[in-house]
């Protein structure tokens, strides 16, 4: 296999063990003829997780000879990844088909063990059935603006930026009393995009622009030296069950970030937010920090974790008039922009939480080393553009790529809403700090 391929195999690497399913895979390339009867026997060992049977079969592809990369595009293309197909290979023609929605797309394994005793289905019976999905398929934005249904059918076109690299590790200067995350070995970081753009039964209108966000982060992080994972349009349970899953794809990460993209809403009387996922059910923002406690990730104690919410967090749309028209004034009547959340939840307010258990002596505090940045301000509203972004991305990815390689991420969020604020105008964004009590460089293009 050519080298270029190798390496396209092991950038998507996660996402091929964690976004397909073991038994169709084995099928299709068997009946391609990369393996043979007897090879595909390990494939069925009981004694291993599917997770790890997955993986040993995209490192055995690489060994497969120089036509292999071609069945394994051609594989994944017939059951239906193609957001997978573009990452492998752009040049490939179904590298333009569109994005198949969330009832379409094959789901996400829960449990390891589970298909351990199933049996390998046939080529043309899986062909079949994604077709027949794809028929059934309720047409997600058919009613929505045809400027937006031109805006999510497009491939994003990433913006043209490059990322300062780093020509020296920051080392603590003796001054301050605040120590360093250490951010210097190849397994520098992982970053984990939860994006929700389109939405089943037309509950919401498909979230035009965030397939330029999702560009432009893997872009710019790729850059950085992480690791980058991408969740499109999950449902409720697809989204616990990666949750669930965090500490075997971080585990032995530096650092992490977190970006969740998707509608809010306030949550009357608490400072929480309910987000919403492609099943039109609700997600709280604290429900998901519990998966990041240090009860949840033990592994991940003293590992800096940020956490990015692009939301709404209210529908207050109040600012201040000022004597010279900005950007942001001249954008909204006619620029496509929109808001990541509607005025209020459907449905009556929810109900107060519930008093939390006594407390437990514990030598660790239960959540720790995690920095929060929101996208706006309690109450108010986030905004977005249909053709480049969001607002808060669009300019976090910008200060990071010029400041990145000498500056420490609590900065850099400073500097973000600052040129939120220069270039927008009317939305301001918000940090929170739970025990992230150290300086985090990232170090672009180096390594120890």
């Amino acid at each position: 296999m050519d080298e270029e391929h190798e390496k396209a195999i092991q950038r998507n690497f996660t996402s091929l063990v964690e976004r397909t399913d073991l038994d169709s895979m084995v099928t299709v390339l068997y009946e391609k003829g990369v393996f043979s009867e007897q090879m595909i026997e390990r494939y069925q060992n009981p004694n291993k997780s599917s997770r790890d049977r997955k993986r040993q079969l995209y490192r055995d592809i690489t060994r497969r000879g120089p036509r292999a990369f071609g069945h394994l595009v051609d594989s994944l293309s017939e059951l239906g990844h193609w957001d997978i197909v573009r990452e492998l290979d752009p040049n490939s023609p179904f590298a333009t088909f569109p994005k198949p929605s969330s009832s379409s797309m094959p789901k996400r394994e829960t449990n390891p063990q589970s298909s351990k005793d199933s049996q390998y289905v046939s080529l043309s019976n899986e062909k079949n059935k994604t077709k027949e999905m794809q028929k059934s398929a309720v047409p997600v934005a058919a009613t929505a603006p045809v400027d937006l249904d031109n805006a999510a059918a497009k491939m994003p076109v990433i913006p043209e930026f490059k990322v300062i690299k780093s020509t020296r590790f920051m080392d603590h200067d003796g001054k301050s009393d605040l120590e360093l995350y250490h951010t210097r070995s190849r397994d520098r970081g992982v970053l984990m995009v939860l994006s929700y753009i389109n939405f089943q039964n037309n509950i919401e209108q498909i979230r035009a622009g965030v397939d330029v966000d999702c560009a432009t982060l893997k872009h710019l992080f790729l850059e950085i030296g992480f690791e980058v994972i991408s969740y499109p349009d999950l449902t409720k349970e697809q989204t616990l069950n990666t949750l669930s899953s965090l500490e075997v794809v971080l585990e032995k990460a530096e650092c992490v970030f977190l970006v969740v993209s998707s509608h809010g809403y306030e949550r009357y009387g608490t400072s929480d937010i309910d987000i919403r996922c492609s099943d039109g059910q609700l997600i709280s923002f604290l429900e998901i920090m519990t998966y990041f406690s240090n009860k949840s990730l033990p592994k991940l104690i003293g590992i800096p974790k940020v956490l990015i919410f692009q939301t709404c967090r209210g529908s207050n749309e109040e600012y201040v008039l000022s004597s010279e028209p900005t950007v942001s004034q001249l954008l909204m009547p006619g620029g496509g922009v929109q808001r990541d959340g509607s005025a209020r939840a459907r449905g009556p307010p929810p109900p107060p939480p519930r008093p939390s258990a006594a407390p437990r002596l514990l030598e660790t505090p239960l959540y720790s080393d995690i920095l929060i940045a929101h996208s706006t301000l309690p109450g108010q509203v986030s905004y977005r553009d249909g053709g480049c972004g969001s607002w808060y991305i669009q300019v976090l990815c910008e200060v990071f790529a010029e400041r990145v390689h000498n500056t420490h991420v609590d900065k850099l969020f400073t500097l973000v809403d600052m040129r939120m604020r220069e270039k927008f105008r009317r939305q301001t964004s918000s940090v929170e700090r739970w025990g992230f009590n150290k300086r985090l460089y990232l170090h672009p293009g180096l390594y120890e």
